[in-house]
């Protein structure tokens, strides 16, 4: 009786067992779902609210506009211009005449602007230049608005055209500071009860498994028994719920949320989920201390490093590494040493370049310039995150301009006895383009690059490249020369003043099949709506046929040279408006170095 009452009790418990481990499994697949829809809706919200902002800040630099245009028509203040009074009599008429009280109150900023001279200012004189693309527009179209940042401040300018004066031209500005807009929060109740739900589900799908192996553990011999009763935990602090950290090999998979693969129904020993330590935290690497690692790619491995001198003196780095496993790898470490030894030829102002390259033990390493920015892949997604589409016209052929310098020194560049090396990038792409702080735009990443002078070779038909940027001719795996890297450059600056991408498809295999068959009838539709001169550029710059295109980085680069008046201080505006403050907050952060890649 007693071997037959303790089979029953052994088969309940292990009904019981499999219907804690079902309902465990339903709370995490319950909750998770919830937490999906939740996500959904916060997404929604944030996009609508990001759209209502800049619906609303159009419209305050509609209302602007219309109050320059009636303070330009003043006719007391057009007298004073006609009797061309000096400035201090300006200045004094603003700050005492009852005509002005309305505009005193509601714009601190005032300039009168004669020509390129400023002959009365009043307000903040920081930045004395920052409005100069308001005012040209302004000479253009008699009125015109903007947000820009002075000194630190973002402000809401108009501008507009004095009539009566066509000798001089003059132009009142007139602004107001403006608030940022509100970071948007995001409630996340359903995050901390998944939370919540999740540990209790864990102990449930505990107890569930421990009355399905009970049998197993009364029968287990001593020394089983002593085995299983050690569990390894790591011992690190573990991170708050939802963190996100790179993945480690002694842990099971997280999805995207951070919440826990299923939970293992093996006897396997149980770890604990911990948060790693950086991986190179004030690490020695040869001469450079290993400060952040940044990522990690098919072949390398990034790092901000910095080297120490005499005197206190110190410098940052950007150093790649070969990964350790590769050193072994011939024509790994082929590929690598050709990109440190092209990329130090190319000096450039417009091209990253290399400093330093060597072997420690076993491993390989350059370091590349410390850049203070972002990628222009980068910049584009935080200039629609705020509800902007494309750049304007003179930013987007500045930044395409600057390239095309680069890749004209690149493509001419000549070996020791004066050959021509043929080198063609290959990969040139929004994420390869580096725009800095100051609107400095440099090239990067020439580790797929084509040269007479390469040790590695690539396989006939092998396809390397960003599929979204591509060449037909380099799509199909076929041979390509500099008018593809043109070709490239040509799809960047479509995604610059659109902020689209050209070549459509679901996943990467459609739109290398778009890329190789070249640019549908839609595609040229989509060109022809962007603003002139953009449509007769890219059509020449995206042609087919290699012939048919531009047959030079120089000749490109002349073509769009004429149209990016005041380019450079926009993107640096543009950087400082979008960037600023999260790139001085933090000292030496792995983010700053956006649009460094770690190989294939």
């Amino acid at each position: 009786m007693v071997p037959a009452r303790r089979q029953r009790l052994l088969r309940v418990k292990r009904f019981v067992g499999a219907i804690l481990i079902a309902i465990a499994a339903a709370i995490a697949v319950l909750t998770y779902r919830a937490l999906l829809a939740e996500r959904a809706q916060a997404q929604e919200a944030q996009r609508a609210e990001t759209t209502r902002q800049a619906a609303d800040r159009q419209a305050e630099l509609r209302t602007i506009e219309s109050k320059v245009q009636a303070a330009a028509d003043l006719p007391a203040l057009n007298a004073a211009l006609a009797a061309h009074v000096d400035s201090a009599t300006i200045i004094d008429l603003l700050d005492s005449e009852e005509w002005w009280l309305p505009y005193r109150k509601d714009f601190p900023l005032v300039r009168l602007i004669v020509g390129d001279a400023v002959v009365a200012s009043r307000g903040t004189t920081s930045g004395a230049n920052v409005e100069a693309d308001v005012v040209k527009a302004a000479r253009r179209q008699l009125v015109a608005s903007a947000q820009l940042t002075i000194g630190s401040e973002p402000f809401l300018l108009g501008a507009a055209r004095m009539n009566g004066h066509p000798e001089n031209d003059p132009i009142l500005v007139l602004g107001r500071p403006t608030p940022p807009p509100a970071p948007f929060a995001v409630a996340r109740p359903v995050e901390q009860r998944l939370h919540q739900f999740w540990g209790g589900a864990g102990a449930i799908a505990l107890l569930g498994v421990a009355l399905l192996l009970s049998r197993r553990r009364k029968n287990a011999t001593a020394a089983e028994a002593a085995e299983a009763a050690v569990i390894p935990i790591v011992h690190e602090s573990t991170l708050k719920f939802g963190d996100s950290r790179e993945p480690r090999n002694d842990v099971r998979p997280q999805d995207d949320f951070g919440v826990p693969a299923a939970a293992p129904t093996t006897t396997a020993p149980t770890y604990v989920i911990v948060a790693p330590a950086p991986a190179a935290a004030s690490q020695m690497f040869g001469r450079y201390r290993l400060v952040e690692r940044l990522r990690e790619g098919g072949m390398s491995e990034l790092y901000i490093a910095t080297a120490a001198g005499v005197e206190g003196f110190s410098r940052s780095f950007v150093l790649k590494r070969l990964r350790p496993e590769l050193t072994r790898d011939k024509n790994a470490v082929a590929q690598f040493i050709d990109e440190a030894r092209l990329q130090a030829d190319l000096v450039h102002s417009n091209i990253v370049p290399v400093f330093d390259f060597g072997v420690v033990g076993s491993e390989y390493f350059m370091t590349q310039e410390y850049i203070q920015g972002r990628d222009l892949a980068r910049v584009m997604e935080r200039h629609r995150a705020v509800g902007r589409a494309g750049l304007p016209s003179p930013i987007a052929y500045f930044a395409a301009h600057e390239t095309l310098q680069a890749l004209a020194f690149a493509h001419s560049r000549g070996g020791a006895d004066g050959t021509p090396l043929g080198i063609v990038h290959r990969d040139i792409a929004a994420g390869n383009i580096l725009v800095s702080l100051a609107g400095e735009v440099k090239l990067s990443d020439f580790g797929i690059v084509k040269s007479n002078d390469r040790v590695s070779r690539t396989q006939v038909g092998v396809v390397k490249g960003n599929t979204n940027f591509m060449s037909p001719e380099q799509a199909r795996g076929q041979a390509v020369d500099a008018r593809s890297d043109l070709f490239s450059l040509g799809l960047v600056l479509y995604h610059c003043l659109s902020g689209e991408m050209l070549y459509g498809g679901n996943n990467d295999l459609e739109v290398l099949h778009h890329a190789a068959g070249g640019l549908l009838l839609e595609d040229f539709a989509r060109i022809r709506n962007l603003p002139d001169p953009a449509p007769q550029i890219l059509e020449r710059a995206l042609a087919l046929d290699p012939n048919n295109r531009f047959q030079s980085a120089a000749e490109f680069a002349d073509e769009v040279a004429v149209h990016m008046g005041g380019g450079r201080i926009g993107l640096a505006h543009l950087m400082r408006e979008l960037f600023a403050q999260e790139l001085h907050e933090t000292a030496l952060p792995a983010a700053t170095a956006v649009g460094y890649t770690a190989g294939p």
